[in-house]
């Protein structure tokens, strides 16, 4: 048998969905409620759970071998200092549509007047007011992986032209123009619709900056929903104080939860959601583990593996 540890707090529904699968009648399974006990973390040979449960019990686990993330963002597995001597594995294919449908959802609600509409509504007002389609305008996308092709993809959907930054030059699926490098600022200046689906890695610390900012289109809206790290809040802050952008809309932090005391609440022309743009849904979660499991147990390479140095 092969000891399979799930540490997350949807660890019950986990294991109800992984215990009847054909796959799974060579595991024995835990999932603790709480702290797992000793001897559980020391005979553990494959994990699943959330990153900030998982990572502080690495050293605890002389017999580990692969951990499944259930989140996208495996920053606390990339810390210094921690083992990796183990196979990590992410996930993709399934944060991208969430992710797009907030996007948009941001998008259409702001420039269809969505919260004008309620408010006109509510004062008994019938004022129609003006719009413009998305069709014709330009989104720019940084990082390129799964979700960022998706939201391309809607984009593209929805007649807008697409622009993509990455770290490597070259093509990426659904994007009209490719950038990488330095050619982060001249993208956004083009855009009216600038995207951040970036991972949290030294590379994309505080890239989006007051220079940034001050060289973008003064309508333009800035999307964060990717880490918090790659913004400076401060730069922001002044960015949408002094009208340099047209609005932001920020489901990631660089502290989370977000402080009371944080300027970030009162700032005009903020959207700010509690970084829930993609849940990760059990059942999803569970059929790319259990697929996983099946390569594993045939001696195959595992889908999704992380690269620790990158961070992705």
């Amino acid at each position: 048998m092969t000891n399979l540890l799930i540490l997350s707090r949807d660890a019950a529904r986990y294991e109800a969905l992984i215990a009847r699968h054909p796959a799974a009648g060579s595991l024995q399974i835990s999932s603790p409620n709480d702290c797992p006990p000793a001897d559980i973390l020391a005979n553990a040979e494959i994990v699943l759970g959330e990153p900030a449960l998982v990572a502080p019990c690495l050293a605890q686990m002389p017999a580990l071998k692969w951990v499944q993330s259930t989140f996208a963002g495996i920053e606390p597995f990339c810390r210094d200092g921690l083992r990796r001597d183990y196979q990590l594995t992410g996930i993709k294919g399934i944060f991208g549509p969430l992710m797009s449908e907030y996007v948009f959802g941001n998008i259409l609600a702001r420039e269809r007047r969505i919260g004008q509409l309620a408010k006109q509504q509510e004062a008994k007002i019938w004022q129609p007011n003006r719009y413009r389609g998305l069709a014709g305008l330009t989104m720019g996308i940084c990082g390129l992986g799964s979700i960022g092709q998706q939201i391309a993809a809607t984009a593209k959907a929805l007649g807008m032209r697409t622009l993509g930054w990455k770290r490597t030059p070259g093509p990426a699926a659904n994007t009209d123009e490719t950038f990488s490098g330095d050619q982060l600022a001249a993208m956004a200046a083009r855009c009216d619709f600038l995207v951040s689906v970036l991972p949290d890695t030294p590379a994309t610390q505080g890239l989006f900056n007051r220079a940034l900012f001050e060289g973008m289109k003064g309508e333009a809206l800035f999307i964060n929903v990717g880490r918090g790290s790659a913004v400076v809040e401060e730069d922001l802050v002044q960015a949408l104080e002094k009208r340099v952008i047209g609005g932001a809309v920020l489901d990631v932090f660089r502290q989370e939860p977000l402080p009371q005391d944080s300027p970030l609440w009162d700032c005009p022309g903020l959207v700010i959601t509690p970084h829930c743009a993609a849940e990760s849904f059990p059942e999803d979660i569970a059929r790319i583990f259990l697929g996983n499991l099946e390569r594993w147990k045939r001696g195959q390479a595992l889908e999704y593996l992380v690269d620790f140095e990158r961070g992705y």
